[in-house]
């Protein structure tokens, strides 16, 4: 027990209650500086203050590694460069090897400096929620003794009703050049997102065990799903014919989407459906914007929020909400009772007057 070197610097070795014998580097080589660092030591086990100091004393770097070890290396593809993504933002903005009592300090500038760079409040939010994500891991996984900072942060509002759906020239259009385009596994993809309202995700790791044309719907356990709730839905005649043909390739691959065998991720079909886009003259559209074809139609033809909502896997009615302008005519249905009320109302009014 006590101070020892190691090379030019000085370590110290203590027992902690619960956790036994400890050995840890005082940073330093001067040995009057390493006896005041071990003393204080002593003082916070003798306090009980040794676990949340060793907490507060960790960098954001050491948390940030242990989480992208343990969680971010199991996650998919795209997660991962998004995680990766948010990593390098945090740094740059916080610093590596800043400590975690620090970022409390710290943090409250950061969305004002995301905006600064015209940040969309959308990627804002999920900045932080990562972070919020990972220091609630290190207390309640880990058991740091540390707060989480990010829990007091009042998150910027985001607006994500963003309805922008084909019009039926463009649908056209489309389509057309869908069938001119070197990638033809494409246009399967673009159709079976319209009439399933399957999102990017779901549609590039789609398999053939979960989809029945017999019975003609899609399975997909909660497992692969954004909300962690499992989704059956029933798809088109449409669909059902794209699904045949791609089947006589299907011995290739196990995913019913693919290029000669080859796995397609989401920022190949994305890339691709972009220059698609492009040369069918469309704009200010995205691969996401299929799946509000999909509901956006629906609603057109009648159907009511609650069946969209189950269709496309909504928990909370308010995400569906944004198609209810899209079909006024049981508004009308309900104003025209309203009129025949008021049209009677009228009509006795007259009668009465003529009878006085």
């Amino acid at each position: 027990m006590g101070l020892y070197r190691r090379e030019q610097t000085w370590w110290m070795s203590f027992i902690v209650p619960g956790r036994g014998q400890v050995r840890q580097s005082t940073r330093t080589e001067n040995k009057k500086l390493a006896e005041r660092i071990y003393g204080k030591m002593l003082i916070e086990i003798a306090e009980g203050k040794w676990f949340e100091n060793q907490a507060r004393r960790k960098t954001l770097k050491e948390m940030i590694e242990r989480y992208k070890d343990e969680y971010t290396a199991h996650k998919t593809y795209n997660s991962k460069a998004r995680d990766k993504s948010i990593f390098k933002q945090l740094y740059a903005f916080l610093g590596e090897d800043t400590l975690i009592q620090e970022v409390e300090t710290l943090i409250g500038g950061y969305e004002q400096r995301r905006k600064a760079k015209c940040i969309k409040p959308a990627t804002i939010v999920k900045e932080l929620g990562l972070l919020k994500t990972i220091f609630n891991i290190a207390r309640k996984q880990w058991k740091w003794k540390i707060q989480n900072p990010i829990s007091e942060i009042e998150m910027p509002k985001v607006n994500n009703e963003r309805v922008r759906y084909l019009s039926e020239s463009e649908n056209v259009s489309l389509f057309e050049t869908l069938d001119k385009v070197s990638e033809k596994w494409l246009k399967p993809c673009v159709t079976i997102a319209i009439d399933t309202g399957l999102r990017l995700s779901n549609i590039c790791n789609l398999l053939w065990s979960e989809v029945n044309l017999f019975s003609k719907t899609i399975t997909i356990s909660a497992e692969k799903m954004k909300n962690k709730e499992s989704l059956g839905i029933p798809f088109t005649e449409r669909a059902c014919q794209t699904f045949r043909e791609l089947q006589r390739v299907r011995a290739i691959s196990d995913y019913i989407f693919h290029d000669n065998g080859k796995r397609i991720y989401p920022m190949k079909l994305q890339r691709a459906f972009k220059q698609a886009l492009t040369l069918a003259k469309i704009d200010n559209f995205h691969f996401h914007d299929l799946r509000h074809c999909y509901c956006s139609y629906l609603r057109q033809r009648g159907v009511d929020l609650h069946t969209i909502a189950s269709l496309v896997g909504h928990r909370d009615l308010r995400m569906t909400q944004r198609y209810a302008h899209l079909n006024v005519d049981n508004l009308r249905e309900a104003v025209a009772k309203l009129e025949a009320i008021t049209n009677l109302s009228q009509a006795n009014e007259i009668k009465e007057v003529k009878v006085v």
